[in-house]
This record gives structure tokens, sequence and C-alpha cells, in this order.
């Protein structure tokens, strides 16, 4: 299958792609995008030293959901001396790789990976891992030339504190090798370690995960997830050590606290839209959820928050739930998860939109879940944009503004309630193959807020 590049065509022009809180500093006045993308010869040095002025990618020119909405914030690149560093191939490891960018020595303080290559990168060549443990990082798929990087075979995990991931594609598949998420476990596409903190995962796409397409661990704190395409978690249960369907979307771990999952398409995953383990704190706001066998199931036992009346607390606002192929009509929207061991959670409801006749909650809800009359969980200022349908759909994914076909075909079944939850990754067309495509990039040590927000602006609208 090719990764080739696709258009949203009248789907731009639309009222509903009209941001309203979208300031005049993400698009960076009048700075012109062409000539600030088109790179004359490269450094000399493969590190460029560069310090911000404004905390980097604090806004997204396309969408309605910003990536610091949630509790996560880049405020820790702004006044920071950080390397700029280049990936310069696709191969798995060594010089010039992906992996070599995350884990080399840096001059600065923290680090910036760029690319002048698009194209796949296997993480088979590299026993399925791509685990560096690097903090104050930021990845800008977004400067990769067309289509821009996918990884297949293999899980990203991002292990550290200080991290923003944005413009990437994961794509773990059935030929995930066995290093990937421990011996004889499955694997997810995009992970976040246990214990990480303040991580940022904007406008990537998560599919064909073997355990879960995107998740988190336990007992990390304030993670966003924004704007993402998760999709199409791999049902066969022979893919999975416990021999059960496993199709997931998002998994987070117990007792991770400030999880936010904001403006996200979620779609073709039986289970997990996402599940929110005991002791944890999240807000789940303006996500379409598509296709699923179960959405929201919280809680089972926790640690640091188990003293408390309710150990697992979330807000749930303006979702859209839109029943496919595989929807059970019956069942509610929001369950706790089945075991004999859940304790009590608090949830919110606010705007949220099912269609169908699915409920948001049963009829007879369990004793143990109990809905607030105020959001127990809400980032300061966050107030969550009408209009989800529309919003998400333009915006989620991986550079939305260039979505690759296969992309563009989960959006375009969200839309006409079509498509399946799929068994293998064959079903619909097979890992990747294009590039390598490149690009020098000039990059500028004065600006670079300005010159970053430029190709962030090239791939999202």
């Amino acid at each position: 299958m090719s990764e080739d590049s696709t258009r949203h065509g009248t789907e731009s022009d639309s009222a509903e792609r009209t941001i309203s809180r979208r300031s005049a500093l993400a698009l960076t006045g009048g700075i012109v995008v062409g000539s600030a993308l088109s790179g004359t010869a490269a450094a000399a040095s493969n590190q460029t030293v560069v310090t911000p002025d404004e905390p980097l990618g604090a806004e997204s020119p396309g969408s309605a959901v910003n990536p610091v909405d949630g509790f996560a914030d880049t405020d820790w690149t702004a006044g920071t001396d950080l390397s700029v560093v280049k990936v310069t191939n696709l191969d798995a490891t060594g010089e010039g790789s992906f992996k070599h960018a995350m884990e080399r020595d840096v001059d600065g303080d923290g680090r910036v990976v760029v690319f002048e290559v698009g194209g796949v990168i296997d993480l088979s060549e590299a026993n399925g891992e791509l685990d560096p443990e690097a903090s104050n990082m930021f990845v800008a798929g977004q400067t990769a030339p067309g289509p821009g990087i996918t990884l297949i075979k293999g899980t990203m995990e991002i292990d550290g504190e200080n991290i923003v991931v944005q413009h990437i594609r994961s794509r773990a598949g059935t030929q995930t090798a066995p290093g990937a998420s421990g011996e004889g476990d499955a694997a997810d596409s995009i992970t976040i370690a246990d214990e990480a903190k303040n991580v940022i995962v904007d406008h990537c796409t998560a599919t064909w995960g073997t355990d879960e397409n995107l998740s988190c661990g336990d007992t990390a704190s304030d993670i966003t997830f924004s704007n993402n395409l998760v999709a199409h978690g791999l049902a066969a249960p022979t893919l999975h050590p416990d021999g059960d369907e496993h199709s997931n979307g998002s998994l987070v771990g117990h007792d991770t606290e400030g999880m936010a999952i904001l403006g996200n398409l979620y779609a073709h995953n039986n289970d997990r839209n996402p599940r929110l383990k005991g002791g944890t704190r999240s807000i789940v706001a303006n996500n379409v959820v598509y296709n699923y066998d179960t959405a929201v199931r919280l809680g089972d036992d926790a640690e640091s928050n188990a003293g408390e009346e309710y150990p697992t607390q979330v807000s749930l606002v303006r979702n859209v739930y839109r029943p496919g192929d595989n929807t059970p009509l019956d069942d509610p929207v929001v369950g706790l998860n089945q075991e004999d061991d859940v304790l009590k959670a608090l949830v919110y409801l606010e705007e949220n939109v099912t269609q169908g006749s699915v409920e948001m909650l049963s009829e007879s809800p369990d004793e143990r879940l109990v809905v607030a009359d105020e959001p127990p969980v809400l980032p300061s200022g966050f107030d969550a944009p009408k209009g989800t349908f529309g919003n998400v759909l333009n915006a989620a994914s991986a550079r939305p503004g260039q979505r690759v076909s296969y992309d563009e075909s989960i959006v375009r079944q969200t839309k006409a309630k079509e498509g399946e939850v799929i068994d293998r990754e064959d079903e619909v067309g097979g890992y990747p193959s294009f590039g390598p495509v490149t690009r020098e990039l000039d990059v500028p040590s004065d600006g670079f807020g300005e010159w970053l927000a430029a190709h962030t602006e090239a791939v999202e609208r």
C-alpha cells in the first residue's frame, strides 16, 4: 500500500473549519510559508542551538483544540537552549536515524528533532523498539517532506519529562517484533511509559496496535492526547497472549493524574475508547468515537488514590458516540470495568451526543458509578468548543492537510458510517512503502518559533 497524499477538498472550506479560538500568535503574523519551508544548504553542523522566546507548539492553526488545552504544557521550551537535531535517513538505528536523533548527546538543555527525510521507518530492524529515555524533547514531524514519517512493525515509547510528539504515524501491525512491548506481550503503536510527566502527543496517527493503539502507563502525570487518529486496533485473537479479540483504542494506567484526551477520532476499535483504570483523574472532551463495541470503561483497583471516596474521576464533555456495524445499540457508552475489585468512580457528563438508540448510562447503573454535578477534572481556562464532529473530522490525524489515503479513508468511513473492525492490516492494504523523500532544511537560529509554526500550518490546513 502506498501512502499517497490526499487533500480535504471542499471540507477545508466548511463553516466548522473556522476556529475562533485561534490567535494570531500561532500563525506568526506575516511570515511567508513558501520561503520559510524552502531550505538552501543545511548548516555545516548537524546541530543548531535555538532559544525560543515563546513556548513552541502551544497552538494549532487548524484545530479547535490546542495541544496545551489539557494539563501538559510546552512552557519548558521558552527561554531554553534547544539543540535542533536533524534526521537524515530512514534507518531504524545508527547515525542520522530518528532513534539516534532522540538519543545522541546535544549541546543545549533539550532538543527539537526535525526531519530532512520523509518515508517509512521499519522498526523491526531495531527489534520493534523506539524507546529512548530523553526529557526536554520536541519531535516535529511536521518538518518532514510529504507525505511525512510513518513507523511500522514496532512501538514508539515515550519515556521522560517535558516531551512533545507531533505529526508522526505509527502502525505496529502483525509483524511487530517481540521486543516492542516486553516478552510475550502484545504491542501498542504509541505508548507513554510509567511515571512520565508533562507529555503531549498531538496530531499523530496510531493504528494496528495488537494491544492498544495509543496508551499511557501507570502513575504518569499531566499527559495530553490531542487531535490524533486512533483506529483499527487489530482484533485477531492469535495476536494477543490472552487469546481473545483485542482491538483497543486507549488505556490509561493506574493512578495517572491530569490525563486529557481532547479532539481525537477513535474509529473501528472494539474496546477502550478509552479505558481509564483505577485512580485516574481525566478529562475526555471533544472526541468522536465511531464503530465500537464498548466505549468508555472506568476503574478497577487503585493505589495512591485508593483511600478517597472516588478514586477514579472523569469529566466527559461534548464527545460524539457514533455507532457502526460493530456497535451493540443496547449497551451504554459509560460503564465500570467488570471486575470484582472495582472501586467507586465519579463521572461528569455535559453535552455528549449519542446516535441511534445508544444511551450514555444504563437505566440502572452500578451503584459504584456516581454522576457528578460539577466537573471533577477540568484544566484551567479550558472551555470545550462546540461543533465536535466537524472539527475532529477536519483536524484529527498526522498532517490533516496532507492526509495519506488510508487515514483519509477512515475519516470518510466515519462520515458515511462504513467500515468495520479488522483482524489484520492486510485487510486494508497492508504495510505502506514510500520514500525516501528528501529536503534540506535551513534552520534559523533566530525566529525558530515562526519557522516551526510555518511548517505546522503547512501540514494542518
